[in-house]
This record gives C-alpha cells, sequence and structure tokens, in this order.
C-alpha cells in the first residue's frame, strides 16, 4: 500500500516480472487481476477495481502479492474518477473474500516517496486510513518502505538527506512513531529486484499470518463498511471537507456582497462558479457517506453485477476485433492474389500504362529502350515505347 506515485506497481513488477500498468499522473492505472480460486491458474481480468494480484517464486515457495489501491486528497484517493468511499468498498471487497476463503496475509508493505521533504496531507490521510485498516494490534506485520532513492533520470537522494526524512518520519508520533511503537519496522528499497526480495522475505520468513482489522470486523462481527474502523475514519474524512466546503460557501456569501458592491461582474462570475464547487463537494459527500451503509453481502452482490457488466463488454469487444482481423486477412488475401494475378498479364500491365500515363508522356524522345531477354511473348513489340522507368516500376 502506499500514495499514488510511491512505487506499488513497479514494487510488485520487480518481483512478478509481469508487465504492469504503472500510473504515473493523476489518472492511476485502473486493472484488476483475481481468479476464481486463489491457488488456480490462470489470471483472469475482471474489473476495474485496482487490485491486483500477481506471484513470485521466493526460495521454492510461491508468494502471492497484493497492489492495492492508496487513499490520497486527490478526487477518489488513488483514482480521479472515482469515489473515497468506492475505493474503499473495493479494497474491503478483496479482503474479505479472501479471509472468508482462509487466505491470510503474511504481512503488509506500506510504501513512502523518500523524494517528499515534508509529510504532505494526502500522505497524512493515507496512513491514516492505511492504520484503521490494518489495526494497531496488526502494526507489528508492517514494513514501512522508503522508495525513490533514484529517479528515472539517475539522480539519487544523497544518503544523509534520506537519513534525515526517515529520521523525522521516526521521531514523529502522528508520522511512523506511533507505528514503529507498534512493532513496524523500516527498510529501505533500492530500486533493485534483489532489494524487493530482501524486503518481502522478512515477512515470509516469519512464518506469521494476519488477520487485518478490517476484515475481522466485515466477516467475523457482520458489521456494515460504515461502522468499521476504516469506515469511520473515512466519515471523519468526509465530514472534515464538508465543513471546509460549508467554510468556503460563507466566504463567498461575504466576497459575493462585496463583489455587487462593486458591480464587478467578472468576480461575481467566478464567485459562483467557486459556489457551484463547493456545492457539489457538499453533495458528493452526503452521496459518499450513504454508500458506506452496506455490508459485505451487498458489496460482493454490487461487484459481481459490475464484474459481469465488464465481462460482457471485453466479449462484445473481442468479438468485434475477431470479426476485424478476419475482414482484413480476407482483404490482405485477395490483394495478394491480384497482385500476383497482374505480374502474369504482360498485356494487362501495357493496358493499365495506357491508362494512366498520357500519351505525350509515352512518346517523350530519349526515354525508350527496347528489353531484351524478356520471355513475355511478343514483348518487344507490346513494350517498346514504355520508358525504362516504367518498365523497372513494374519489374521487367
Amino acid at each position: 500500500m502506499g500514495v499514488t506515485g510511491a512505487g506499488k506497481s513497479t514494487f510488485v513488477s520487480l518481483l512478478s516480472g509481469e508487465d504492469i500498468e504503472i500510473g504515473h499522473g493523476l489518472q492511476s492505472c485502473k486493472t484488476l487481476q483475481t481468479k476464481a480460486e486463489p491457488y488456480q491458474e490462470p489470471y483472469r481480468v475482471i474489473g476495474t477495481t485496482k487490485v491486483g494480484i500477481y506471484y513470485f517464486m521466493l526460495d521454492g515457495v510461491r508468494v502471492w502479492l497484493i497492489d492495492t489501491p492508496g487513499f490520497d486528497d486527490t478526487p477518489g484517493f488513488d483514482d480521479t474518477n472515482r469515489s473515497d468511499s468506492e475505493v474503499l468498498k473495493d479494497v474491503a471487497y478483496w479482503l474479505a473474500n479472501a479471509y472468508t476463503r482462509k487466505i491470510l496475509l503474511a504481512g503488509i508493505i506500506y510504501l513512502h516517496r523518500i523524494t517528499d521533504i515534508r509529510m504532505q496531507g494526502s500522505a497524512l490521510r493515507n496512513l491514516r486510513m492505511f492504520t484503521q485498516l490494518c489495526g494497531l494490534n496488526n502494526l507489528k506485520s508492517v514494513i514501512l518502505v522508503t522508495t525513490h532513492w533514484t529517479n528515472e533520470e539517475g539522480k539519487s537522494v544523497p544518503e544523509s538527506v534520506g537519513q534525515a526524512r526517515i529520521k523525522e518520519l521516526e521521531d514523529t508520533e502522528e508520522f511512523w512513531g506511533g507505528m514503529i511503537a507498534r512493532g513496524s519496522r523500516v527498510e529501505k528499497h533500492d530500486g533493485s529486484r534483489t532489494s524487493a526480495r530482501k524486503i518481502v522475505s522478512g515477512l515470509v520468513n516469519r512464518q506469521i499470518r494476519v488477520t487485518l482489522d478490517i476484515q475481522r470486523q466485515l466477516v467475523d462481527e457482520h458489521r456494515n463498511l460504515y461502522d468499521t474502523d476504516a469506515g469511520q475514519a473515512l466519515l471523519r474524512e468526509l465530514i472534515e471537507e464538508r465543513k471546509r466546503s460549508e467554510a468556503g460557501l460563507a466566504e463567498l456569501k461575504l466576497d459575493m456582497d462585496f463583489a455587487l458592491k462593486e458591480k464587478d461582474k467578472k468576480w461575481q462570475e467566478q464567485i459562483q462558479r467557486d459556489r457551484a464547487d463547493f456545492e457539489a463537494k457538499i453533495r458528493k459527500g452526503y452521496t459518499e457517506t450513504e454508500e458506506l451503509k452496506i455490508d459485505i453481502k451487498k458489496i460482493e452482490k454490487e461487484k459481481d453485477a459490475q464484474i459481469r457488466k465488464m465481462q460482457s463488454k471485453w466479449d462484445e469487444d473481442r468479438a468485434s476485433l475477431e470479426i476485424q482481423l478476419e475482414r482484413a486477412k480476407r482483404e490482405i488475401k485477395e490483394f495478394r492474389a491480384a497482385q500476383r494475378q497482374r505480374m502474369a498479364s504482360p498485356v494487362q500491365l501495357e493496358q493499365e500504362y495506357y491508362d494512366m500515363v498520357p500519351r505525350s508522356r509515352r512518346r517523350m524522345s530519349g526515354q525508350h529502350e527496347v528489353v531484351q531477354n524478356s520471355k513475355a511473348p511478343g514483348f518487344q513489340r507490346r513494350y517498346r515505347d514504355l520508358p525504362v522507368c516504367e518498365l523497372a516500376v513494374r519489374g521487367f
């Protein structure tokens, strides 16, 4: 887990060897790979919930990697097209289903960019949501991993600078301090496959399995998502966002009074646009709050319907592509047959030439040459007037 751009998909790709779509901008990748039964192959893509399942072999043991979305302050957390509650439902859906099937986690890896100069609001929010998903008692199964020590251009974060940032994270209770006090540990990922394997080995070799709080609350305690610790954490974030929007509306009201007094039309129009944005955010917050009032059975039903719809759409697209492919193959075959037929008929070539080239061009002096040694009967008679360049184009 981790914020957008922390390197979750890159980390998984290093280990699994699979070419995973990686989101570097606001629009993050939207791939869900899972299976009907977790330990049966092959994979099948069944939706766009962004929970990816991959595996790799570690000392003869198959290790499964779960690539989940993070929780940011961008609209819809990691995904700019989806609501916060929708992303939480997706994560809860997979975790609850895995727990129901007696599939337990060996641990959780939380990735953090060492390039971040300070703990931004998005990263702090993500960390709070992560903690509530896991539960305080499970933090001893968490590895806090720093990434991006070297960027794509080969520029590195100086070791002294990076260690200073890590120390600040470790010493601040609200950041990593509280997690470390409960057993979490810190590791550096240098971007290599060896480094990634070492980090995962530290969890797998413990031979300990973890049940996250959200799994226990949804499955064992039959809570609604709204009543889970993670749901309540999201609710608090939604309430804070609504308060900020309402405060913004109050300020806009004062601005509008002044703009009306000054008869500033452009300012009034801008205030109206800003007011519409704030009102939309407030409505969105109420909608997301209602979406959280759902239990795991309803989540499963909802996700299954989405999966069937996506599968139907993919089947239609695949059928359409197969039709287009067959049509293209047929057209290529017909084109090649026509080419062979034209090349085998000098008379037809002559007629095509005389149809295409103006008479004045055919009779230009100094451009004619009789071609010898042609096997075509009557070739010299038929083509004595053709310019050498035209004969070369037609393969003579």
